[in-house]
């Protein structure tokens, strides 16, 4: 069950350092870390998108593409404290996107100073098999 969005009426951000995650398609999250700078009355935010081809502190609004922002409870819970998180989160501004080695769970991961769990990438993995193998099956 998700939780429900992050809203701005809430008249309160999440903290730097926060994952947070918008819906791309059906199953995909694209994942990104707030940041402690602000544009437009609004966090910055950290992520690693095929769509800008790499790492970048975006505005909120662009990383969010207008979807609902929905904050990570689950997976990114390192012992880092906030400024440490931007400042590794800030060290791989720049880098490549990659969807099979470096993507959006990767770079949040490595911020929090913990191993990436490709759960997505294998969902998607495992969908794309079976689509083909049903395609397949209807030949």
């Amino acid at each position: 069950m998700l939780n429900p969005p992050f809203s701005v009426n809430d008249h309160q951000w999440p903290e730097p350092g926060t994952v947070v995650w918008i819906q791309v398609f059906l199953i995909y999250r694209h994942r990104g870390i707030v940041s402690d700078r602000w544009s437009g009355g609004k966090p910055m935010v950290i992520s690693n998108s095929g769509r800008r081809g790499g790492v970048f502190e975006e505005p909120w609004d662009e990383f969010s593409q207008g979807s609902p922002v929905y904050l990570e409870n689950k997976v990114y819970h390192g012992k880092l404290p906030s400024h440490d998180v931007l400042h590794r989160a800030r060290s791989v501004i720049g880098t490549r996107y990659d969807l099979y080695k470096w993507n959006c769970d990767d770079v949040a991961a490595f911020a929090h100073g913990i191993k990436a769990q490709y759960t997505q990438l294998g969902a998607t993995l495992a969908i794309v098999a079976i689509s083909c193998a049903l395609i397949g099956m209807r030949k």
